[in-house]
């Protein structure tokens, strides 16, 4: 209890009194020695990446739709035109 009171710089009381919170409160039991480093066996799925849109050059705006639709508007943009692309989307 000392080492963890001190590592995270509170009082030593403290840690016994949220330990004996939580054991009362069914919240944690008593604590079982923690196993050592061990692997875990992982999967990969084989999910084909999605293809990524080309970089956007200077000053060009990128409209992304909700159903992934997507427009680009190169400069100058016309404020109407803009309203209009959003508007579409709604």
């Amino acid at each position: 209890m000392l080492d963890v009171a001190r590592r995270h710089r509170v009082c030593t009381s403290l840690v016994y009194r949220w330990r004996r919170t939580l054991l009362r409160d069914g919240v944690a039991s008593e604590a079982l020695p923690l196993p050592g480093a061990a692997f875990v066996p992982v999967e990969v799925a084989n999910v084909p990446m999605a293809p990524q849109p080309e970089p956007l050059g200077p000053g060009v705006v990128e409209v992304v739709g909700p159903a992934g639709q997507r427009i680009r508007l190169a400069p100058p943009i016309d404020a109407r035109v803009l309203k209009a692309v959003l508007a579409g989307f709604a």
